[in-house]
């Protein structure tokens, strides 16, 4: 081997010496050189994100704590729980004080959802019945000490775990399930009433919201018909407390199911009494025999005569056609004259407004009795003489119902002068 060659042997040795101390001992020590220099930098980062919070921890503190009151006053706006008997009272206040009259009610299926899990997803909606199935199934295991370890705090504990601590103690919003109870309505009010019962569900202490409604208005006989679903939304969780429902009835039991000692009678007086309010404020004081009296089979519309409607019109209550509609636009009092005969289930009904007259049949099986119904309403002015005077001759072998409905207290618009065979006549002032 020459010379030459021996001396490059030596140099590629001492290249190979320098490359593996390089791979071997260099290159790990200057990565972790390279790793501790980003682990100093995010320390040195946090530090002083660190120095940040604690120079300006009032300002972060003042702003949970008012992040917490929003929190809390968004849920104070949702009440704890939606229970039938609120739901009931609802309706039974609202045909007070609107007033408006409810035929039917039907409660749909409720449903519970949670708003958030331990990990911040979206809970699964499930019926309110097998959500309330869950809970008596955990709370028969925790009664029987079979809870696992380590579980975490149960949704009745106190230390839960959305307690927000020293911000306020509430409840987390991972602990909270809404309640949303369907209610659908169907309704019948005067215009007036309409109006008012879409501001009571709009200012009512609870978040009701109307989720659909369909309402038709009947010029003739100025009353607004239709159905409506309501949504009863309520957040239920720790530290929500349901306050009493005022029902001014006592918890029913086996003892007091059919009756009430707070109120002085059965249940069916106590529902007696608020249909009786209702009737109150649309016909005036009914007598307790009427309760039974309120349907129609005929109608007699009277207001003030304007450029779109006539002063009185008279008609059968269930053409929608009109074919069966009188109408006079007469600014005076003009007689009614309102006739029924026949017998066994069949009659003839003719009545009459100034010059225009009409005669109608109609059959009463099952029913005993046939129902005119006059809607009045308040005058306008002086000027406003609209107003009619009644004659009621009842030749027929079934009583004849007059109910008369938002008169004017002052100046009454309706009068019967004449009453011939059996004739009932309610709400008359």
């Amino acid at each position: 081997m020459s010379d030459r060659d021996k001396k490059l042997l030596i140099y590629l040795g001492a290249l190979l010496i320098l490359a593996a101390a390089y791979f071997l001992v260099g290159k790990p020590f200057l990565d972790k050189i390279d790793a501790l220099s980003s682990e100093k930098n995010q320390l040195r980062s946090e530090l002083s994100a660190k120095r940040d919070a604690f120079e300006n921890k009032a300002v972060y503190t003042q702003g949970i704590e008012e992040s917490a009151a929003t929190i809390q006053k968004i849920m104070d706006e949702f009440p704890e729980d939606n229970t039938d008997e609120k739901s009931i009272m609802f309706l039974a206040h609202a045909e007070a004080d609107v007033p408006v009259w409810f035929p039917s009610v039907k409660f749909a299926e409720e449903t519970k959802n949670m708003i958030t899990n331990a990990e911040g997803e979206e809970g699964e909606t499930q019926s309110a019945s097998d959500v309330e199935a869950a809970a008596e199934q955990e709370a028969v295991a925790a009664a029987e000490g079979e809870t696992a370890e380590g579980s975490g705090a149960g949704r009745g504990d106190e230390t839960a775990a959305g307690d927000t601590g020293e911000t306020g103690g509430n409840a987390g919003v991972s602990d909270l399930i809404y309640r949303d109870t369907e209610i659908g309505l169907t309704f019948e009010t005067t215009y007036d009433g309409f109006k008012n019962l879409l501001a009571y569900i709009r200012d009512y202490e609870d978040r009701i919201v109307i989720k659909d409604i369909d309402v038709a208005y009947n010029e003739k006989t100025g009353l607004a018909t239709g159905t409506v679903v309501l949504s009863q939304y309520a957040l239920l969780g720790p530290g929500r407390v349901l306050p009493d429902v005022e029902t001014d009835v006592e918890d029913f039991g086996t003892e007091n199911v059919f009756t009430n000692n707070n109120h002085g009678g059965s249940i069916l007086d106590l529902i007696a009494e608020m249909y009786t309010d209702f009737l109150e404020k649309i016909l005036g004081e009914v007598p307790q025999e009427a309760l039974d009296e309120i349907q129609t089979d005929y109608f007699v519309k009277v207001n003030a005569v304007t450029d779109n409607t006539n002063g009185k019109t008279a008609g059968r209550a269930d053409d929608s056609t009109e074919s069966t509609y009188i109408t006079s636009s007469s600014n005076s009092n003009e007689d009614v004259n309102f006739r029924v005969s026949g017998e066994d289930g069949d009659y003839s009904v003719t009545y009459k407004i100034g010059d225009a007259e009409y005669t109608d049949n109609i059959k009463k099986s099952g029913d005993t009795k046939i129902y005119l119904r006059i809607v009045s309403t308040s005058r306008m002015s002086d000027d406003d003489e609209s107003a009619v005077t009644v004659h009621a001759i009842n030749n027929s072998d079934i009583p004849l119902v007059i109910n008369i409905e938002g008169d004017d207290a002052e100046r009454p618009r309706v009068s019967v002068t004449e009453k011939v065979g059996e004739v009932t006549v309610n709400g008359e002032r």
